[in-house]
Order: structure tokens, then C-alpha cells, then sequence
């Protein structure tokens, strides 16, 4: 794995704004929209690039015009399964560069249903007179998004610890007005209130281990129409419901500690244990065209509104401090003295914590063309315009200020480019496609994602089967705490290989 320095100087510049703005990666994570995990086998098969063709369910999220091209009825539905490989390295950033500490390896694999639906046609026949052809009316359910990631790392790290970022975050802060990670280092007998701030009841530098669990996904559920104007001119409109639940769990460790020192209390190890789970829920809406001006091509273009979500947030945090036998604290309040055993208290437990806000997500503009090679197949590419510096956040239990600022500072707009292509043989499909989607981080360093995406498929007049793999990279970063000086650092390079199938049945 390679680190760019850049790359760490960039992304730890926007993250640490974001440690106060902690609302600000929900613009991302929830905004996105990946037409590869959602769409039937086919249009996954040629990279998503769907834009200006039709007779397909997926039409009912991408383009809604596209379902103008069904002549007939059709059930639907695509089983799938992703098989999630994370390769984490860990290091520290500081004034001497990158140094690498160590690289670990995770896997996990999800199973889930990539669409189910039903287009009910309504058309007027094939040998109709009439301009006006009629039209389908689409009800479906498809997948938008998937948070299944498991990243794991350790290594030592020889500069500071997270008693170092809980000591700076405090400042000189009341015990009462601490953070509740700060409050729970004082439960722990971790910091102790001194002249002006906070000190360490321990020194020395740890090794440290991290465990970031996501699970959870995204799914829409669509209701969407397609007509047909004398099989040139198709247009379609529908409405999408959003419903997605998101978990996320980060188990910290720090062990074996390095002491400065022999003369004080021997701390074995500290766990931190940080969960937050997210439901909402949400709408949209969609317009579409696509235009036959000569038979062998097809352009489309279709609108996405914004999704307006309403998110509920619950979050704890636990904390514990394994302490030598024997180790002790002792304190003088108010003439009174009293001394601690820190080998047998028990560990901190958080309140849970509620909150309730609202995301506005960007709106999409696609443009699309297919070129049809009489009836041997097709080429097809798209363009998706989106910026996610229109994101927003909005809430009455929190201030989103800091957050809304650092979406319009950090976030950009983005160009997604997807191309694939049909051969048919027969009642056979060959398939192939190819997609970019740019990081919509400002100056980032790191790779676009990118997607390779393959697949065949078996087409009669009564039902048909297709089959897609779908391989797909990018890069996501992770830092434990936030330090003044030597930062460590989680970069992971994430591959995701889907396999779907989708079976349709013609009535």
C-alpha cells in the first residue's frame, strides 16, 4: 500500500475541522448513490450506464422514460452477494513524514437483494395506429447504498497516546464540563484535574489496536411511470421513499505501555468502545427523457431532486482501565483523605444519547446516448453531475453550523462517468462496463473510485436470467484521536466484488 503525504496533509486538514463538526461525514455516506449495488444484473453488467436505455426496472431510479420501451409485463428479482476485503495500514504523520507501523487485513461478506419489483404494462399493442403507445407503471425496491466495511490495524506508536488528545481536549475545562470521553478518562483515574488543565496518572507510549465495524444499508422503494410517443420520443417521471439504517462500531485498545518511568502505577491496557447507530428516512422525486432521433441511437437525460432525510441518532461510549494489582490512588478532599483501589473499579458506561436531524442531499442530473449496432448489441455511456457542497444539515437538539461550513469547504462537485456495452448471440448477452466516480473531497489525493464490471445473460420470449460481477476499489482513512503533533493514522485500500443475478419472468 502507498500513503501519499499529500494525501495525509489533506485529509487529516479536513478531518480535523470535522472532530468538532461530527455530522459533516452523514453528507457523504448518505448522499451517495451507487447504481452498481442497486441495479438487475443486466444494467450492473455494463457499469450502470442506463441513462438513454429502457426496458429495464432499473429505469424507475435512473431514468423513469426508460420504462416507455416495455411491451409487455414483468416480475423481477435480483438476489446478490458482496464480498468486502479491506487492507489497512497504520502510521504516524508528523514533522520527520510517514512513518508505517504495521498492516492488517479484514474481510466479510454481505448477503442482500439488489432489486425486486414489477413493471405493469399498460400499452396500446405493438401494431397500434396511434401516436401515443401507452405506457408502464413500475413498483420497485432497490438498493442505493451498502455500509458493510470491517477495517482492522495495530502498531506502536512512540510519540503520544489518547491520554495525550483527552489532556489537550480538556484545556482547563471543569470536571463537569468535560467531554464525555474526558469524563469517563476521569472516572478511570486516567487524568486528574492540576494547576491549570489536566495531568496523566500514567506515562509511556502504547501499542495501539483498532477494530471499525459498519454495517447497514440503503434502499429506496420506488413508484415510477414510462410512456411512449410514436417509439421516438419517451418520458417518465416517479417518486422514491428512502429508508436506511447505518451501525457503526470502533473498539479501541492501548497495551503495553512503554513506562518513562518504573516509580508509578503500571496501567495493563485502556478499551474504548464507541457505537452509533443511524435510521431515517426520506423522499425524492425523478423526471426523465430519452429521444430516438434515428433508429441505430438513443439519447437520455433524466433529474433527481434532492432526497430530504430525517435521521434518528443513538450513540454510547464505554471506557475501561485495566490497572496492575495493588495499584492505588490517593486524594485529600476537604481534610479528608481517601484512597482508591483502581484495580477493582468498575468500567464507564455512557447515557445513551439522542438526536434527531434532517440531511438535504444533492441533486442529480444524468445525460446519457446508446448506440445500437443493428441488432448485435450496443454501446451506451453516461455523465452524472452532482455537488455535494449543496448538502445540508439541519437540527433543532444540535448546532450544524460547523458542520454546513465544512461541507461548503471541503465538499465539490463531482462528474461520474459510466460506459458499458451489450454483444448478443442469439438468445444469448455478452456484457461489459467500466465506471469512475471522482472523490468530492476538495484537492484529495486519493484514488477515484473505480469500478470493472462483467456479465452474460439468457433471454426468451416467457423469462430471462443474467448474471453480473462487479469489481470495485477505493480509499477510506480513519485516525483513533486528534493530536498536536505526531497524528496516527488508518489508510485503507477497500476492494468490493459483487456477484448478482436477476431473474425475470414475462406475463
Amino acid at each position: 500500500m502507498k500513503v501519499r503525504i499529500y494525501t495525509l496533509l489533506v485529509c487529516l486538514l479536513c478531518i480535523s475541522v470535522a472532530s468538532e463538526a461530527q455530522y459533516f461525514e452523514d453528507a457523504l455516506r448518505f448522499g451517495s448513490f451507487n447504481r452498481n449495488l442497486g441495479g438487475t444484473a443486466r444494467m450492473q453488467a455494463i457499469g450502470g450506464a442506463q441513462t438513454a436505455l429502457g426496458g429495464d426496472i432499473s429505469s424507475a431510479t435512473v431514468n423513469p422514460a426508460g420504462l416507455g420501451f416495455f411491451n409487455k409485463s414483468v416480475f423481477v428479482v435480483s438476489p446478490s452477494i458482496d464480498f468486502i476485503n479491506a487492507n489497512t495500514e497504520f502510521g504516524i504523520f508528523g514533522i520527520d513524514g510517514y512513518q508505517a507501523q504495521g498492516s492488517e487485513e479484514a474481510f466479510r461478506n454481505n448477503f442482500n437483494f439488489a432489486n425486486i419489483g414489477t413493471v405493469i404494462n399498460f400499452g396500446k399493442g405493438r401494431y397500434t395506429d396511434d401516436k401515443f403507445k401507452g405506457g408502464s407503471l413500475a413498483i420497485s425496491i432497490s438498493r442505493n447504498n451498502s455500509f458493510h466495511l470491517l477495517r482492522d490495524y495495530q502498531g506502536e506508536n512512540g510519540s503520544n497516546s489518547i491520554i495525550d488528545n483527552i489532556i489537550q481536549d480538556a484545556g482547563n475545562e471543569v470536571v463537569d464540563n468535560l467531554s464525555e470521553l474526558g469524563f469517563a478518562a476521569f472516572d478511570q483515574f486516567l487524568i486528574s484535574p492540576i494547576d491549570g488543565g489536566y495531568g496523566a496518572f500514567v506515562g509511556g507510549f502504547p501499542v495501539q489496536r483498532e477494530s471499525i465495524e459498519e454495517r447497514g444499508s440503503h434502499y429506496q422503494f420506488n413508484v415510477a411511470w414510462g410512456g411512449n410517443y410514436d417509439d421516438r420520443l419517451y418520458f417518465g417521471g416517479g417518486m422514491g421513499v428512502q429508508i436506511l439504517n447505518y451501525r457503526q462500531e470502533r473498539v479501541y485498545e492501548e497495551f503495553d505501555f512503554l513506562l518513562n518511568s518504573t516509580d508509578q502505577d503500571s496501567l495493563n491496557a485502556i478499551r474504548v468502545d464507541d457505537q452509533i447507530s443511524v435510521r431515517g428516512r426520506g423522499v425524492n422525486f425523478n423526471l426523465g427523457l430519452i429521444y430516438r432521433p434515428v433508429q441505430f441511437l438513443t439519447v437520455g437525460a433524466s433529474y433527481t431532486s434532492p432526497t430530504f432525510l430525517s435521521l434518528d441518532e443513538e450513540s454510547f461510549l464505554d471506557l475501561a482501565a485495566d490497572w496492575d494489582a495493588g495499584s492505588t490512588f490517593t486524594e485529600t478532599v476537604d481534610g479528608i483523605e481517601e484512597t482508591f483501589d483502581l484495580a477493582s473499579i468498575d468500567p464507564y458506561q455512557s447515557n445513551l444519547f439522542v438526536n434527531q436531524y434532517r440531511l438535504r442531499t444533492p441533486q442529480r442530473v444524468n445525460l446519457g446516448a446508446a448506440l445500437f449496432v443493428g441488432k448485435n448489441g450496443f454501446l451506451s455511456g453516461d455523465l452524472e453531475f452532482v455537488n455535494y457542497a449543496t448538502s445540508n444539515i439541519n437540527s433543532t437538539d444540535f448546532s450544524t453550523s460547523e458542520d454546513n461550513d465544512l461541507i461548503d469547504q471541503a465538499l465539490t462537485s463531482v462528474m461520474n462517468i459510466r460506459v458499458g456495452g451489450e454483444y448478443r448471440i442469439e438468445n444469448f448477452r455478452l456484457r461489459a462496463g467500466y465506471a469512475i466516480f471522482p472523490d468530492p473531497v476538495k484537492n484529495s489525493a486519493f484514488d477515484d473510485l473505480t469500478s470493472v464490471s462483467f456479465g452474460f445473460g439468457y433471454r426468451t420470449f416467457d423469462y430471462f436470467l443474467d448474471f453480473a460481477v462487479v469489481s470495485s476499489s477505493r480509499q477510506e482513512q480513519a485516525v483513533p484521536y486528534f493530536i498536536d503533533g505526531d497524528q496516527p493514522v488508518a489508510t485503507s485500500d477497500i476492494t468490493n466484488t459483487t456477484v448478482s443475478v436477476t431473474f425475470g419472468l414475462n406475463f
